[in-house]
């Protein structure tokens, strides 16, 4: 697979800017006439309602294709720069040219969207590319293979579906660059074995988003964002809230307005809602009932069923630090609501954890939004807003440390995927006098130097 991917690539055949659009487009037409196929896959996978999954997935694709042909010519376009003067009468050119054959790693939690949005960069910017999807999204693999097998010749992509150890030997093989996006401690492995052979990754991971709501705030539009982020996709989404730290002098209202958001947006019964989705598998939904059982103070929800991966949303308070909740990654709909009293303080103690993959801010007060920011690390900022920064095709998305490395997202996509080679042009005329032997080029230099520094 891999050798008939390099001579296919060696073939120049995917540097023609036709014939990058020409697959694009191909892509997106069979995006359109399968839609509805990718729909009913999420639900089988995620329980995922129509409207977040054409949102969150297809909509998502087929707008990065969208911008991304808008653009393209614009791209690919070798950059002009400036020439030191002392090396007249030479030109410099920037030039953007693929990376070769790419790996793309995808997850199970936004199945379609995770894996076709950095395959999009990686065709625009001229790649051959292997797909590789997660087993725990069995109908949406289906689907996207599918898709590939229509669109694509075996040799200028190929998608594979399998296990964990099907994976680990694909990231032992020598790729021009490897794209994942997963959990933390898995990008550790993967960055542990490109390191072998120093292929160039891109790791999009996750982390404990903090989500910090003042008491300046407008208490019920901050709880209807914060619910509809933290519970999109049942809280199974990477940037989603992790932990709300709530101002002690609102907390109590503000978990109020949380409630009845909550029961607002699912109703009493968010088992029997359209608009819910459900966890991924039954070891998950363990995952996440274990949380409960070390002492947290639940507020509302905290039912669940396993035989139909069903996890209410839950609120809960009175969580200690040294709980496992708080030390390691939710990723699912149980949001714990910690009062604060000192703003310092409180950066502090978030200073001292991992890097997240979001921070959200709710303050009108604009030197305390910068203050915050300036204070805390994170791979992206939303200010009374959640989530939504990760769907702009015009910001970079990724994460920082622990987070992530590398950004993707709009031409952040395309350049993902590019090398941009410097190429310095001259012809046959020109001064010598920087070769030996130098006699006074030293003092030339050091009156150049006067003049031009």
């Amino acid at each position: 697979m891999l050798e008939s991917l390099k001579s296919f690539y060696q073939s120049g055949k995917t540097l023609p800017e036709d014939f990058r659009r020409l697959y694009l487009e191909g892509l997106r037409r069979e995006i359109f006439k399968r839609e509805d196929d990718i729909l009913h896959s999420l639900y089988s996978d995620l329980g995922k309602p129509a409207a977040e999954a054409y949102a969150s997935e297809v909509s998502f694709v087929l707008s990065e294709i969208k911008y991304i042909l808008k653009n393209l010519h614009r791209w690919m376009k070798p950059q002009k720069v400036k020439t030191p003067l002392m090396f007249w009468p030479a030109k410099s050119t920037v030039l953007p040219s693929p990376k070769g054959v790419v790996l793309i790693l995808g997850p199970w939690n936004y199945p379609f969207q995770l894996l076709m949005a950095p395959f999009i960069g990686a065709l625009a910017a001229g790649n051959c590319a292997v797909l590789k999807s997660s087993r725990y999204a069995p109908s949406t693999s289906k689907i996207m293979e599918e898709i590939v097998k229509n669109c694509f010749e075996p040799g200028h992509c190929w998608f594979v579906s399998g296990d964990e150890e099907g994976a680990r030997k694909l990231v032992e093989q020598n790729w021009d660059h490897i794209f994942f996006t997963g959990s933390t401690e898995t990008g550790r492995k993967i960055m542990l074995k490109a390191a072998e052979s120093l292929t160039p990754v891109t790791l999009e991971l996750g982390g404990k988003n903090p989500c910090i709501v003042f008491d300046d705030a407008d208490i019920k539009i901050s709880a209807e964002r914060i619910a509809w982020g933290k519970f999109f996709n049942a809280g199974q989404t990477c940037i989603a809230p992790d932990t709300v730290y709530c101002s002690q002098n609102i907390k109590e209202k503000f978990i109020e307005y949380l409630r009845d958001t909550v029961t607002r947006f699912y109703g009493v019964s968010p088992e029997k809602s359209p608009d819910y989705g459900r966890i991924v598998n039954s070891q998950h939904v363990k995952r996440l009932a274990s949380y409960l059982e070390n002492g947290c103070g639940v507020i509302s929800g905290g039912r669940y069923d396993e035989e139909s991966l069903y996890f209410e949303p839950t609120i809960i308070d009175d969580v200690s630090e040294s709980a496992a909740i708080m030390k390691e990654e939710i990723f699912g709909p149980i949001l714990p609501v910690i009062g604060f009293k000192h703003t310092d303080d409180l950066i502090t103690e978030l200073g001292k954890k991992p890097s997240p993959l979001a921070l959200y801010i709710f303050s009108r007060n604009k030197k305390l939004q910068k203050k915050i920011m300036q204070a805390l690390t994170s791979g992206s900022v939303g200010i009374n807003e959640t989530i939504k920064q990760g769907a702009s095709h015009h910001l970079p998305f990724g994460g920082i440390g622990e987070s992530g490395t590398g950004m993707y997202h709009g031409k952040a996509s395309f350049d993902c995927f590019t090398h941009f080679k410097s190429v310095l042009s001259s012809g046959f005329t020109g001064p010598g006098f920087h070769y030996p032997p130098y006699g006074k080029t030293v003092n030339l230099l050091k009156k150049a130097a006067r003049i031009f520094y």
